[in-house]
Parts: C-alpha cells; structure tokens; sequence
C-alpha cells in the first residue's frame, strides 16, 4: 500500500502546484487588467516628465550660452569703446596741451615783443632828452665862451653839429652819457 501513499503525495503535490499556477496566473491577469495599465500610465508620464524636464534644460542651457555669448560681446563692445574713449580723450589732452603751449609761446613772444617795443621808445625818447639837454648846454657854454648872445639860426646850427659830433661818438662807442 505504500505505493498508493506515494502515488497519493504526488498527486497532491500536483494538485498544490496547479492550485498555484492557476493562482498566479489569476494575479497576472488581475496586475495586468488593473495595476499594469496604471504602471505603465506612471512610467510613461514619468517618462515624459524626465524627457520634458532634459528638452527644458537643454533648451535653458542654450539660452544661458547664448545669453553668455551676448554678454561676453557686450563687455567687450564695452572695453573697446572705453579703449576708443580713453584714446579720444589722451589725444584731446595732447592737443590741448600742445595748444596751450603754443599759446603760452606766442604770448610770451608778444609780452617780449612789446618790451622791445617800449624799451626802444623808452631809450629814444631818451636820447631826445638828452640830445635837447646837450644842445642847449652847448649853445650855452658857446654863448658864454663867445661872450655874445647868439642869434636862432646860430643857435639852430650848433645844435645840429654838437647832435651830429654826439651821434658820430656814440657810433665809435666812445661817446660818454
């Protein structure tokens, strides 16, 4: 009778095992006719979310390295019309410090021009004063030496040789004041 009890085991064990495919094949069916379509709902839109999210920082990605790029221009628009300003304004102050030195020349050469000017009219007017003084210390030191008054003409004369013999001493440098 053994073999019975051995035939019995095994039917069991059958019996246990095909209670158990039926069993999971029932759960396969209830996970795919209600928990798959809800998974794959949950990985697709997580799926999308993920690529949405990668199109999103790609797309942000470009825009700051264009936005980069954009600034990076300007700054350097920026350096190269500081440069262009800063060069504008050195070569304005050179020409204007070329021109005020110019006109510091030519003021310095009127005001110098002008002492000429005044120092010759001062030394004329001078020698006017003195030549008149010399002439009628002349006429005078004549009259005296002669004793005798001394007519215009006389006098006009005098005048003129004692300028002429003070202006030939003064022309050989050994003329006195």
């Amino acid at each position: 009778m053994r073999p019975m009890v051995a035939d019995a085991s095994l039917l069991e064990i059958n019996v246990t095992f095909v209670v158990e495919v039926i069993a999971f094949v029932a759960l396969l069916l209830a996970l795919r006719r209600w928990a798959y379509p809800r998974i794959m709902a949950a990985a697709e839109s997580r799926q999308q979310l993920i690529a949405r999210n990668l199109s999103e920082a790609e797309r942000n990605r470009q825009e700051a390295s264009a936005a980069l790029e954009d600034v990076s221009r300007q700054i350097e628009d920026a350096r190269a019309q500081a440069r262009e300003i800063i060069d504008r304004a050195h070569k304005a102050a050179v020409l204007e410090t070329e021109e005020l030195a110019r006109k510091g020349r030519r003021e310095a050469e009127a005001q110098l021009q002008r002492a000429r000017s005044e120092i010759a009219t001062e030394r004329d007017k001078a020698i006017q004063e003195i030549r008149a003084e010399v002439g009628t210390l002349v006429v005078s030191a004549a009259s005296r030496v002669l004793g005798q008054a001394i007519d215009s003409r006389t006098h006009s004369r005098l005048i003129e040789e004692s300028l002429a013999q003070v202006d030939s001493s003064n022309g050989n440098g050994s003329g006195a004041n």
